[in-house]
């Protein structure tokens, strides 16, 4: 039979795994709505790229929501790079950059979920353990 001080061992250890589970989801949150952010950049960034110079066209603003504008020049996008800091590229450039950013954080969201699964397993073994405890204090009374 366990001590009281194993239970509460083991508990603490329980609420640690739950809350570091629920870090790791919130950041897999993040990088999921980061990657929709850009897939929809490098969707906004092809697609303003085509039309002629001067042609009138809708322009994404997010949130499916479009704006009439027109193409001064379709050669060259300005990307963020982070740290607030812009750079004016070409759009063969800022395509890849942007692809680039998405394939890390798309690996960064793998390895999130690897770790997720882990904890998950060492939350299991948690309760299993105190219920296993749970039934013997139950039937030693």
């Amino acid at each position: 039979m366990a001590s009281e001080q194993e239970v509460r061992v083991l508990v603490a250890q329980l609420q640690q795994a739950e809350a570091e589970a629920r870090a790791y989801e919130q950041q897999m949150e993040v990088i999921s709505f980061t990657i929709n952010e850009i897939e929809n950049a490098i969707t906004a960034v092809e697609a303003l790229s085509k039309p002629k110079v001067g042609k009138e066209t809708l322009i994404p603003i997010g949130a499916s929501s479009f704006v009439y504008g027109s193409i001064p020049q379709t050669k060259r996008v300005i990307i963020g790079l982070g740290a607030d800091v812009s750079a004016e590229v070409d759009v063969t450039h800022a395509v890849s950059y942007l692809n680039d950013r998405k394939k890390k954080l798309t690996d960064m969201q793998g390895q999130f979920a690897a770790r997720l699964n882990q904890i998950g397993s060492q939350i299991y073994a948690l309760q299993a353990k105190l219920q296993e405890y749970q039934s013997q204090s139950q039937a030693a009374r």
